[in-house]
């Protein structure tokens, strides 16, 4: 889901009519749910959101009482809707200069940087500049998350390659900028889901022949597929599923499920009568090295001598 719920303040009461104290009894009586100290939100609203959606509302709650603060490194990547791999954290990221004597504090972690950051506007929050919130990432986290962003980031055109790699090279010699510069060089715009992101990561790592993103295969009667991965010499396609559930009103649509599974097995089945092999995989396999690496070793794929 892409869900955002509406923050309330007292500071908001010119608007909504509703004093601090109106909050206060709104959440005893359950139609609110305080997202942070001082600001609430619909109880039906926040109910419905998932954890990207709440952590984004914990962060445009945080602003709303440091309005001068330029958020960064997961709070920036939260309202520039980056994909996360894992949960969210329980404070919320902001920047401030290199002689700044205000520490960290309980919800709120603050990093000290000599660079002046370019700031922009999103949801109504001041947000490090989409390029510099994924080098921050990628100095910090580890190589296939911050590849999960970068790659988001260049297929949505948040940022550019080139963009990337000015705020990589800006990044001098802090800690964590080697591995940032391997996370901007190999960053690509073809990769379409956070999940071929992962597991073009763990290929990576894995030092397995790099494939070709989003290849398109024809037959005599034209596009049969255009696949996540392709690998030419072996003959070989790979394939991520991402187990997509379709429903309807919130209710698995069955119907739905079967005809998408007759579509792929036609699909497939178009794909290996070129004479060519499929190997496919899922989350649990992307989220597991050790078992994605060998589910590639058995279609051919061995890290290169």
């Amino acid at each position: 889901m892409d869900r955002d719920v509406q923050v309330l303040t007292p500071e908001d009461e010119p608007r909504t009519g509703l004093s601090g104290e109106d909050l206060r009894d709104a959440r005893d009586a359950g139609s609110l749910v305080r997202v942070r100290y001082g600001a609430y939100a619909d109880a039906d609203g926040w109910a419905a959101l998932d954890a990207d959606g709440r952590y984004r509302a914990l962060v445009v709650a945080a602003s709303r009482r440091m309005r001068r603060a330029v958020f960064s490194h997961a709070s920036a990547a939260a309202l520039w809707r980056l994909p996360r791999l894992g949960a969210w954290p329980q404070f919320v990221e902001v920047l401030v200069g290199a002689s700044s004597t205000v520490r960290s504090s309980r919800g709120v972690v603050r990093h000290r940087t000599a660079r002046r950051p370019a700031v922009v506007l999103q949801g109504g929050v001041h947000v490090t500049e989409a390029a510099r919130t994924v080098v921050d990432l990628a100095r910090r986290d580890r190589f296939a998350g911050a590849l999960v962003a970068a790659d988001h980031a260049l297929r949505t055109g948040i940022a550019t390659p080139d963009e990337l790699r000015r705020e990589s090279e800006a990044a001098g010699g802090e800690p964590g900028v080697r591995r940032a510069r391997r996370v901007v060089t190999e960053a690509r715009a073809e990769a379409e889901s956070p999940g071929e992101s992962l597991s073009r990561a763990r290929m990576i790592e894995l030092g397995v022949p790099p494939p070709v993103l989003q290849h398109e295969l024809r037959d005599a009667d034209g596009l049969v597929a255009r696949v996540d991965f392709w690998w030419e010499h072996l003959g070989l396609v790979g394939e991520f599923d991402g187990r997509l559930k379709y429903r309807t009103d919130g209710v698995p649509d069955r119907r739905a499920v079967e005809d998408r599974l007759w579509a792929e097995k036609q699909r497939e089945d178009r794909i290996r009568a070129l004479g060519l092999r499929v190997v496919r995989w899922t989350w649990a396999d992307a989220l597991d090295t050790p078992r994605l690496a060998t589910r590639l070793a058995t279609a051919g794929l061995r890290p290169a001598p």
